[in-house]
C-alpha cells in the first residue's frame, strides 16, 4: 500500500508546491501535470493517466482539492469510479 499525490497547475508561471505543501506529508510517489488547462478531461492529462495507470488495490490518493480530479463533476465523479474499481 502506497501514499500517491498527484498535483496540477494550468500554466508555467504556478507552482505545484503550494499544493505538495497542503497536503503536507511524505508521498510514496508523486504525480503531476504542469502547465494543463482544468478543461481537458483528467483521464487525457499525461500526469492523472500515469497516475491511474500506477495506483493499486490498498493505495491511497490524496489531492488539494477534488477539482485536481476532473473538468466538472461529472468527470470528477468518473476519475472516483476509477479510483475505486482498482481499490484505491
Amino acid at each position: 500500500m502506497s501514499r500517491i499525490a498527484y498535483y496540477r497547475v494550468s500554466t508555467r508561471d504556478q507552482s505545484v508546491e503550494a499544493q505538495r505543501s497542503a497536503l503536507g506529508g511524505k508521498f510514496d510517489r508523486e504525480f503531476m501535470d504542469e502547465a494543463v488547462s482544468g478543461a481537458i478531461l483528467a483521464a487525457d492529462r499525461p500526469g492523472f493517466a500515469a497516475m491511474l495507470e500506477y495506483v493499486r488495490d490498498g493505495d491511497t490518493l490524496a489531492v488539494s482539492a477534488v477539482d485536481r480530479l476532473g473538468r466538472d463533476a461529472i468527470d470528477v465523479q468518473a476519475s472516483v469510479r476509477r479510483l475505486i474499481q482498482k481499490g484505491v
